[in-house]
């Protein structure tokens, strides 16, 4: 939280105005309270060549890693991605994607290595979810039926097996 409250400081006497669109693990850790941390925030946001540039400067500064704020998500999220405020800073408003949307996300990405298994079980548990159906039909909701792989699918066999 301190490093984003810094960009906005950063934004500020720069004198411009910031939004950032939460997801990810940074979603599951600030607005869910799923757990403690996360190695990156993953975002959108905007002015994104600014915040690009700060977001090096903030790094190099106060020794976090280089892309500890990025964009790399974009390619998960959808125009259909719904989202709400979360926090705003005085340069810097913070939004982030609806919980429903968060599993959605990842379900698909479907990293057994990373945190993404938690981080279903969590979601799954907190949207009151009990069936494999009602777990594709969030999918399905937000990507087309043809993107979705066999490791998504498993993914919710696999998830829905170990909540019985």
């Amino acid at each position: 939280m301190n490093a984003l409250n810094r960009l906005s400081d950063e934004l500020g006497a720069l004198g411009i105005k910031g939004e950032l669109l939460l997801t990810g693990g940074a979603s599951m850790c600030l607005v869910h309270s799923a757990r403690d941390m996360t190695k990156d925030i993953d975002a959108l946001y905007e002015p994104k060549v600014v915040i690009n540039q700060l977001v090096s400067k903030i790094a190099q500064e106060d020794g976090l890693p280089e892309g500890w704020l990025n964009d790399g998500v974009k390619g998960f999220l959808t125009a259909a991605a719904p989202w709400e405020d979360f926090l705003a800073f005085q340069n810097l408003k913070i939004a982030t994607v609806s919980a429903d949307y968060l599993l959605a996300m990842k379900l698909m990405s479907a990293r057994y290595a990373e945190t993404d298994y938690e981080d279903v079980m969590f979601l799954i548990n907190k949207l009151g979810i009990q069936t494999e159906e009602d777990m594709q039909a969030i999918v399905t909701q937000y990507y087309p039926e043809d993107t979705i792989l066999p490791k998504t699918k498993y993914l919710i066999e696999e998830v829905i097996s170990q909540k019985k």
